[in-house]
């Protein structure tokens, strides 16, 4: 049983999954969205004389779209038009970049009269045009020509080429991959592969894996993995075999080739940009293999953070400490955290001071969290503090969380945001070695009234094996 299986995809009080999963709600407004797109599209580009076809396409048709994780990111939704004509040597045809025009025209039209759609990129795109929308996504429209009699579809670019393409084959590939409760458990490790994508490539963007070049990795091993599948896998057991995987195929060989066109090699990561990545798949296989010989849901949880950072969720306890293995007394003492509160989005006086918890604060003010012993941290340790928001507001906006650390790092300052249970998580490291974690929950609300003090409870505090990163 994968020790951290329960914060994958289980009963804990924050998973993994449900962290990256749009809800039913967010996926119902976006399907809304897009049938208004297609049915205008559908109806104003049939005038140029062609049949129209529209098919969504993308991580929204195979169920592994992922959340917005941080703030200014998009939910990404590809909405393909297709222009139907029996291709005829003897009889003119439209341009990829007549195509591309007449797509990109009733675009604007459609944001002159759709306030909600507040920009079409300009120029488009080389594979499709953009419509950005105030809600936080974005549909991108790739153009096809469809034959009807051979059922051929060709990509429309903007340098008016045409390109072999067929995103419907390739679904029906994926589909036919596994079934069942196999094609969850693979939905699900691609999700959490995105989710490393999305908060592992800061500053190395051009390096970052493209959704379809995961979902293709992942489910190919993923089918060969039949025998292990045979007896039930949990999640995270099965996203260690699949990383291990990927990084020896990708060790190999840059291509990722196209499952139904073995022409195409899907990754487009250049040869500039691919030392980048491989130092981040590295990094992710340490990780992987850190959380497979962990011995304890804390140590895995923590190995897996490295590579996921504030997506992954720690399990539930206010403090956490490390065990030496030589002696079964800590490493340190459990660091207390004072949190300080101030009015409205400053600090001049502190409102209110607690201790490794906030009972209750209301959206809007200013939190300061210091170490109130550091002469317990090692002089050379390195204080990580990360944020975990979860709720309704901050889903709404995007930010799902951040981290940062350093030396000597026993103070940092954030706000108020969110209404909902959020936490600041301190991880004290020595050497590449946890010591010691401290979780405090925030509580913020839209009361406008600050708890006069915490109330007494319980403290819960596990320990851990002390565990080096490799």
């Amino acid at each position: 049983m994968g020790k951290a299986s329960r914060l994958f995809n289980g009963q804990a009080e924050q998973t993994l999954y449900a962290r990256v999963t749009p809800s039913a709600e967010q996926r119902e407004f976006l399907q809304q969205q897009w049938n208004a797109l297609a049915d205008h599209l559908s109806a104003q580009l049939a005038r140029h004389g062609y049949p129209i076809r529209t098919w969504l396409q993308g991580s929204y048709k195979y169920g592994t779209l992922i959340k917005p994780v941080r703030l200014g990111e998009e939910y990404d939704v590809d909405l393909g038009l297709y222009f139907e004509w029996e291709a005829d040597d003897d009889e003119a045809e439209p341009t990829p970049a007549q195509l591309r025009d007449w797509v990109q025209r009733e675009l604007m039209a459609y944001q002159a009269q759709h306030p909600e759609l507040k920009k079409v990129s300009q120029p488009p795109k080389e594979r499709c045009s953009r419509a950005i929308y105030a809600q936080r996504f974005h549909i991108d429209t790739p153009t096809y020509h469809l034959d009807p009699d051979t059922d051929i579809r060709r990509l429309a670019t903007l340098s008016d080429k045409w390109e072999s393409s067929d995103p419907k084959r390739l679904y029906k590939w994926f589909k036919q991959v596994v079934s069942g409760g196999d094609r969850d458990q693979l939905r699900r490790l691609i999700r959490y592969l995105k989710g490393w994508a999305a908060v592992a490539f800061d500053g190395a963007e051009e390096a970052r894996p493209s959704s379809i070049v995961l979902t293709v990795l992942v489910a190919e091993i993923y089918r060969g993995m039949w025998l292990e599948r045979l007896g039930g896998m949990d999640d995270d057991d099965a996203l260690i075999a699949v990383i291990k995987a990927i990084h020896e195929q990708l060790s190999e060989s840059r291509d990722v080739w196209n499952p139904v066109d073995d022409r195409e090699s899907l990754n487009r990561i250049s040869k500039e940009a691919w030392p980048a990545f491989m130092t981040r798949l590295n990094a992710l296989r340490d990780c992987a293999e850190n959380a497979e010989g962990a011995e304890d849901e804390f140590a895995a949880a923590i190995a897996w953070s490295e590579a996921l950072s504030f997506l992954m969720p720690l399990p539930e306890a206010d403090g956490v400490e490390i065990a030496d293995p030589r002696s079964s007394s800590a490493l340190m003492q459990i660091p207390d955290i004072q949190v300080e509160v101030g009015n409205e989005w400053e600090f001049k006086q502190a409102a209110a001071t607690y201790r490794n918890e906030v009972p209750a604060v209301p959206k809007g003010h200013f939190l300061r969290f210091t170490i109130l012993n550091p002469q317990i941290v090692p002089a050379m340790a390195q204080v990580e503090w990360t944020v975990r928001n979860e709720g309704n507001d901050a889903d709404t906006i995007g930010d799902l969380g951040h981290a940062r650390g350093g030396i000597g790092m026993h103070s940092v300052e954030e706000r108020t945001s969110y209404v909902g249970k959020q936490y600041m998580d301190v991880v004290v490291r020595c050497n590449g070695s946890v010591y010691a974690a401290r979780r405090v929950a925030v509580h913020i609300s839209e009361s406008k009234a600050l708890a006069p003090r915490a109330t007494p409870r319980a403290w819960i505090t596990l320990r851990s094996k002390k565990g080096r990163r490799r």
